[in-house]
């Protein structure tokens, strides 16, 4: 199965029939902060990778010195729609080298191999969300351009477990007071906002009508130049990963969805977070992002989660006046990189940031 060497270090694709043990453990090398979550299963690598579509599957690769597996390389078949023509988009995950091959520029020699082999398999184009800041270095050797800043925006609901993380838990009551204070003002301003509008409230564990989200996401792309084509069959894989369980809150008007948030709860660094995995408006309703965030805060106090967070660029940051619903940039963001493989989009469309609508959907975290 061996494709190329380049001195002691070979790569080829990944045989997942044979090779899952040995991902699955390197994964857990890499990523230590999964112990103990689903992420580290076959289960959730079999709908990860396996699942979306059998006809069009996901694109894996490993490299390895003297037949020990010491990296891996993959991607995910997405496709967005652009200038009425539809893009085949890698979207990049789970790249990782174990402690052995560290050191001996076994990062940057798989992501140059993986790169060449997806041009060779119709992609269009390749994208990436790394947060760490180690990895980019290896990512623009190996050719990716660093595109678009995405910030992690945050807004407490209650400040307990974060005061107690950082030795301020004396600090709770005080600061606490002040979040409801703000947060009791910010659901009368939006309680006036519009009566004809109306929020609803669902789970990925009880949708059974996709078709009226995927309806409502056909609408939305007319108004973004670079789209995820969001149908049925992706939202039912998107939001079908093993033991997760989505919140789902749609905005309407006379009926018909104008806004559609999608959430799940999360751990970080200690809190209990509410992570929302995509909000999207059409274009004349902007203004009314916050009646969808006030159901989520409704829906994050019952499940007692304590920060709501958002992956978003500044662009769409603005658009949606999240400063005005309370969200914060917090120290922390994420970088949108892209390396070109056909002549389908130019680098000026692919690195201009008012073209996206990027989210935390449109990688493969939450």
């Amino acid at each position: 199965m061996e494709d190329y060497c380049d001195m002691d270090i070979c790569f080829r694709k990944f045989d997942f029939k044979n090779e899952l043990k040995v991902q699955r453990e390197l994964f857990k090398e890499c990523f230590p902060e999964t112990i103990d979550t689903p992420k580290i299963s076959n289960m959730h690598y079999l709908w990860k990778f396996q699942s979306k579509d059998t006809k069009n599957p996901s694109s894996e690769f490993v490299a390895y010195i003297d037949n020990e597996i010491l990296g891996y390389y993959a991607a995910i078949p997405y496709y967005y729609r652009f200038k009425s023509d539809t893009l085949k988009v890698a979207m990049v995950c789970d790249v990782m080298t174990g402690i052995k091959a560290r050191g001996k520029g076994v990062f940057t020699k798989l992501g140059v191999y993986s790169t060449l082999k997806l041009a060779t398999e119709g992609f269009d184009i390749s994208t990436g969300f790394p947060i760490r800041n180690a990895v980019l270095p290896g990512h623009l050797k190996a050719g990716w351009e660093k595109s678009i800043k995405l910030p992690l925006y945050g807004r407490f609901i209650n400040s307990r477990s974060f005061l107690r993380n950082i030795k301020l838990g004396l600090m709770t009551p005080f600061l606490n007071l002040l979040i409801c204070l703000f947060n009791n003002m910010m659901s009368l301003m939006f309680k006036r906002q519009n009566k004809l509008l109306n929020t609803f409230y669902t789970t990925s564990d009880n949708l059974d009508d996709l078709n009226r989200l995927s309806d409502f996401y056909k609408q939305w792309a007319n108004d973004i130049p670079i789209s995820l084509i969001k149908d049925e069959g992706f939202l039912k894989w998107r939001l079908g990963a093993p033991k997760s369980h989505y919140h789902i809150i749609t905005l309407e008007e006379n009926g018909h969805i104008i806004g559609i948030l999608i959430a799940r709860e999360i751990e970080k660094m200690g809190v209990s977070c509410m992570g929302i995995l995509d909000l999207a408006i059409l274009k004349n309703y902007y203004q009314y992002s916050g009646m969808l965030i006030k159901e989520i805060i409704n829906v994050s106090k019952k499940t007692r989660n304590e920060l709501l967070l958002i992956m978003l660029s500044k662009t769409w940051y603005k658009k949606y006046k999240l400063i005005f619903n309370g969200f914060l940039k917090t120290p922390y963001r994420f970088y949108f990189i892209t390396k070109l493989f056909s002549g389908k989009i130019s680098k000026d469309d692919a690195t201009n940031e008012e073209n996206w609508h990027l989210t935390w959907i449109d990688s493969d975290d939450l």
